[in-house]
C-alpha cells in the first residue's frame, strides 16, 4: 500500500480484456507522484542461486498473490509469474508490488503512450510511479512494460512472449505496414544513438545539434517521449565541450525536466541536471573542444516539447 498519505487517490478494480488493472479516482497532474510504495516480495534476480529456495520460503499468501498475475500456457507458473517482478536497480534483485504491479501496459507509438512510469527509489528503497501525462478521474493508469526504445522489440511479439498477453492497444492494432514504418524509424534514431559519440570532435557541431533536434522530434512523434531527456543531455554536452554555457544551460534545462517528470525531483539524476543547468562550467569535459559559439534549442522546437514537458 501507499506510504505517501497525500498520494491521489486511486484504486484496483477488474478491467475488461484485461484482468486487474489501476485507475485513477481523481484528477491527477503531470509529474505528480502517484504512489511509493515498498515491495510486497523481494527475490534475487532471475538466475541467482538463491532465487529458489527464496521462493520456496514465501508465506502462502504472498506465493498465491504471485501466482495470481498471468503466464503463458507453456510456463511454469511461478517462472511465468517472475516475469511480472520489477528490477531493484542496483541490488540484484526483484520485487512485486501490491499496486504498482497491477498497472497495465500500453506500448509508445504515434496513437497513443502511456500516462504513467515508474521508478525504483535506490535510496528510500521503494517504486515510485509517476504521471508523465495528465490522468482524468476513473481513467486507467497505464505504464509501458517496455521502458527502452535502445532494447526496442516488435511489441505484439515481444508482449506475447515475455508477458503472455495479446496487446490490443491503439499502437499495436496499426496496419502492418504503419507497424513496420514504425520499427524502421526506430531502428534509424537507435543507429543514430549508438554512432552519436563517435561524431563528437572538432568538426560540424551545428550540424550534429540539428541531428540531434531532428532526431528528437522524430523518436517524440513515435511516442517514445521518456528518451528527449538523453537526448538533449548529448547536445548539452557537446555545446559545454564548445564553451557555451548559455546554449548549455538550455538543453540540460530540458533533460532536468525530463528527470523530475519519470524520476521525481528528489533523484539524483534530477539533481545532476538540475546542477549542470545551472552550472555546465562544472561539466568534466568544459571547453575541452576550444571555444565557440553554437546554439541551443530553437523555440518552435522547446514549443513542441513544452506539450510533453
Amino acid at each position: 500500500m501507499p506510504t505517501d498519505t497525500t498520494s491521489p487517490r486511486i484504486a484496483i478494480v477488474d478491467i475488461a480484456g484485461k484482468g486487474k488493472g489501476v485507475i485513477a479516482q481523481e484528477g491527477i497532474a503531470r509529474g505528480t507522484l502517484i504512489i511509493s510504495e515498498k515491495p510486497r516480495i523481494i527475490v534475487p534476480a532471475v538466475g541467482d542461486a538463491g532465487l529458489v529456495k527464496a521462493i520456496s520460503v514465501l508465506p502462502r499468501e504472498d506465493l498465491s498473490f504471485m501466482l495470481s498475475f498471468p503466464h503463458g500456457p507453456e510456463d511454469i507458473p511461478i517462472i511465468g509469474a517472475l516475469k511480472h517482478f520489477i528490477p531493484c536497480v542496483g541490488d540484484h534483485t526483484i520485487s512485486l508490488c501490491s499496486t504498482i504491479c497491477r498497472v497495465n501496459h500500453t506500448c509508445y507509438s504515434p496513437k497513443g503512450s502511456p500516462n504513467a512510469s515508474y521508478f525504483w527509489n535506490t535510496i528510500s528503497k521503494e517504486e515510485e510511479l509517476y504521471a508523465i501525462k495528465e490522468i482524468k478521474a476513473g481513467e486507467e493508469i497505464e505504464v509501458s512494460y517496455m521502458s527502452n526504445v535502445s532494447d526496442f522489440k516488435p511489441p505484439v511479439q515481444h508482449l506475447r512472449e515475455t508477458y503472455a498477453f495479446e496487446c490490443a492497444c491503439p499502437g499495436c492494432t496499426r496496419p502492418a505496414a504503419d507497424l513496420l514504418a514504425s520499427e524502421k524509424r526506430i531502428a534509424a534514431y537507435n543507429s543514430f544513438v549508438d554512432d552519436l559519440p563517435s561524431r563528437f570532435g572538432p568538426d560540424n557541431p551545428l550540424e550534429i545539434l540539428e541531428d540531434i533536434s531532428r532526431q528528437i522530434l522524430v523518436i517524440s512523434a513515435e511516442g517514445w517521449t521518456s528518451d528527449i531527456g538523453s537526448r538533449a543531455h548529448d547536445a548539452f554536452q557537446l555545446c559545454a565541450s564548445y564553451g557555451d554555457a548559455a546554449s548549455a544551460r538550455k538543453w540540460e534545462a530540458i533533460c532536468r525536466d525530463s528527470h523530475a517528470l519519470y524520476q521525481g525531483r528528489k533523484s539524483d539524476s534530477f539533481k545532476r541536471a538540475k546542477d549542470l543547468a545551472t552550472n555546465p562550467q562544472s561539466f568534466h569535459a568544459w571547453k575541452q573542444l576550444g571555444r565557440r559559439n553554437l546554439k541551443g534549442p530553437v523555440s518552435c522546437f522547446c514549443e513542441a516539447t513544452s506539450t510533453i514537458y
